[in-house]
């Protein structure tokens, strides 16, 4: 698969920050960052469907944070966990929305765990992401 210029591989530095780990994506105007073997994936001939689908998460950030302004997102990213939440869970249904037109499934009860967990500052409950994130899923 062919990718924009502004998907990288994440600087090596990187994996000994735990939000920037060695597992994680992140978009930081005006690129996406990828683990080294998530990015060797995505650049092959027939890129497994969920990373495609990480990409687009991903994308979807940086297009809201284009919308919003860079600097204002990531403020109201980092100090508003609804705001935080909101801005994953829009992500997530771009996720979802191609997953499930590949007919492939999304782990909820894992986006749930992850989502209401330390890496983004707890915003929600478990019970209540997974209860959404369901919801979501269904209505797709």
């Amino acid at each position: 698969m062919k990718l924009l210029s502004n998907v990288k591989i994440k600087p090596r530095f990187w994996e000994f920050l735990p939000w920037f780990s060695s597992y994680t994506a992140q978009a930081i105007y005006p690129n996406i960052y990828f683990p080294k073997e998530t990015y060797e994936k995505l650049c092959s001939k027939n890129p497994d469907l969920k990373y495609v689908a990480v990409l687009l998460h991903e994308q979807t950030h940086i297009e809201r944070q284009r919308k919003l302004g860079w600097v204002k997102w990531g403020a109201k990213y980092a100090l508003f966990p609804k705001f935080r939440f909101n801005e994953e869970l829009e992500a997530i249904k771009v996720q979802m929305s191609y997953l499930k037109k590949h007919n492939r499934k999304f782990d909820v009860e894992k986006g749930a765990r992850y989502l209401s967990g330390w890496l983004y500052f707890r915003p929600v409950s478990y019970k209540t992401v997974r209860r959404i994130l369901e919801k979501v899923w269904k209505g797709i």
